[in-house]
């Protein structure tokens, strides 16, 4: 009985629901696993009042494998092919059944030493001989099984490399543009405090120059004399600079010191 079959496994999606899924690499995980499908086959079968026989391991029988090619230069192949296709059996020609219980009945003697035993020999030996060579070429057909199913393994491999690698380079460029998106944002949000604080300068300026204007106004209107005295004076007795940077250092300079 000869058995067609899908790999097919039994997993879950990316949601979370149960799924069947056609899936080579999945299915031969390990390397018994033909073996064990064999097992389970066998197992099955005998339970169900099926008469088969199991052939023992390779770790039992010590047989060594081999590949085709060398197979093929052991067994010699392709000669063979050539010679048995060419072969042609000639047999001695079989007396009638009649006859031949007729004469198995006289038991004649002659008759068995010169028709049937000779007979019976060439039998046995094309018998043999058969015996032999189907088991060549079995073993030959499982050689040719096993080469194509790590042919297919190799090649549903090699889908597999290739669509992970495709998967890479579209995680690759996905980052690249998010990237992008992150610096133009960065770029933007710099150019925006760049801005900002051009304005804050401006209106820093402009401030140092209102005030240097109101203490003029001040020591003009109320004749105290010049306006580096009054400033010297408000920041001597207020202990306080008009200027900020100054006045941040000072309480810095001081912080540190109580620190």
């Amino acid at each position: 009985m000869h058995l067609i079959f899908l790999p097919v496994v039994h997993k879950k999606d990316k949601n979370g629901n149960d799924i069947d899924k056609l899936a080579c690499s999945e299915f031969w995980k390990e390397k018994d696993s033909y073996r064990r499908l064999q097992n389970a086959f066998y197992d099955y079968m005998v339970s169900h009042n099926f008469k088969l026989e199991r052939g023992l391991p390779k770790e039992e029988t010590n047989r060594q494998h081999l590949d085709l090619k060398e197979f093929k230069q052991i067994t010699n192949f392709e000669n063979t092919k050539k010679t048995l296709k060419n072969i042609k059996l000639e047999l001695p020609e079989v007396p009638d059944i009649k006859d031949f219980k007729r004469l198995s009945f006289n038991r004649d003697e002659k008759i068995l030493e010169e028709i049937i035993k000779p007979k019976d020999e060439v039998i046995e030996k094309l018998y043999q001989a058969n015996v032999t060579l189907q088991e060549k070429l079995s073993r030959q057909a499982n050689i040719i099984d096993e080469a194509q199913k790590y042919q297919k393994e190799r090649n549903s491999i090699i889908a597999d490399n290739k669509e992970l690698h495709n998967q890479v380079n579209n995680i690759k460029a996905e980052y690249k543009e998010k990237e992008f998106d992150i610096e133009w944002k960065y770029k933007s949000k710099i150019k925006s405090l760049e801005k900002e604080n051009n304005h804050l300068h401006k209106i820093i300026d402009k401030f140092y120059e209102t005030v240097d204007k109101f203490i003029i106004w001040i020591c003009h209107k109320f004749g105290i004399g010049e306006s580096k005295e009054l400033v010297k004076n408000f920041e001597k007795e207020a202990r306080t600079f008009i200027d900020p940077l100054k006045q941040l250092k000072h309480e810095e300079k001081e912080w540190n010191l109580e620190k």
